[in-house]
């Protein structure tokens, strides 16, 4: 396979953006197995978490499917995806702020519907990533868990074109990656306190306060990127 050492300093997105690579070339082909955490790895000379970050990222953008107990698909559709992500990025000549902006508009309603519509699995695992977010000690773990949780409240819509969406969304966040990392040092603690809040609005099916709550933290990142 053509995957190249990835430098220690470098960004996850420069694993993400291989491992697309080999998809797009038709190296790694619809419907085949990833090679494992392990040889992947390997391969690009990093640690096994940092794979395993990169892969959770990609599963969220519809790029790869993971089964349980038997491991990680390339997603059939995954090279259709990336033309619908492409459109998006060609079609919108948008800037950071105009994209957060759109969030809260848009993630407020996601997070409305996830109150409402949620499994209780689903506000299980809602309320897991939160605690992982919470834990992090690092700020690329803090920004992949954050997004993750963001991606995971509008699956709990159980509506697949804002789930859809907010994958989209999630694409177009990895290209300001080292800046949502460095801004996330000072407001991290916002985020983490306006969240907790959050879950707790889901989890009791507070529909309005979640949307507004969404609404706020998503406001108080676009501040702080400016």
């Amino acid at each position: 396979m053509g995957f190249e050492a990835v430098k220690r300093n470098s960004s996850l997105d420069i694993i993400v953006q291989q491992i697309k690579e080999q998809i797009k070339k038709g190296i790694l082909k619809p419907g085949e197995k990833l090679p494992s955490e392990r040889k992947l790895a390997s391969l690009l000379k990093v640690s096994r978490a940092t794979v395993r970050e990169a892969i959770q990222a990609l599963a969220f953008s519809g790029y790869l499917e993971t089964v349980q107990g038997k491991g990680t698909y390339i997603s059939a559709i995954a090279n259709q995806y990336d033309e619908i992500v492409r459109f998006f990025l060609d079609f919108s000549n948008y800037s950071l702020d105009y994209l957060m902006e759109v969030r809260i508009m848009l993630e407020g309603e996601f997070a409305r519907l996830a109150a409402l519509n949620a499994t209780q699995e689903e506000m299980v695992e809602i309320e897991k990533l939160f605690n992982e977010i919470a834990k992090s000690k690092d700020l690329n773990t803090f920004v992949v868990k954050d997004l993750e949780f963001h991606l995971t409240i509008a699956k709990a819509t159980h509506n697949p074109v804002m789930n859809r969406f907010m994958k989209i969304i999630g694409e177009m966040l990895y290209k300001e990656t080292a800046k949502i990392i460095e801004t996330s040092r000072d407001t991290r603690e916002n985020t983490i306190e306006t969240t907790r809040y959050l879950v707790q609005a889901i989890k009791h099916r507070n529909a309005n306060q979640a949307r507004e709550l969404m609404s706020k933290h998503i406001m108080n990142i676009r501040v702080s990127l400016k």
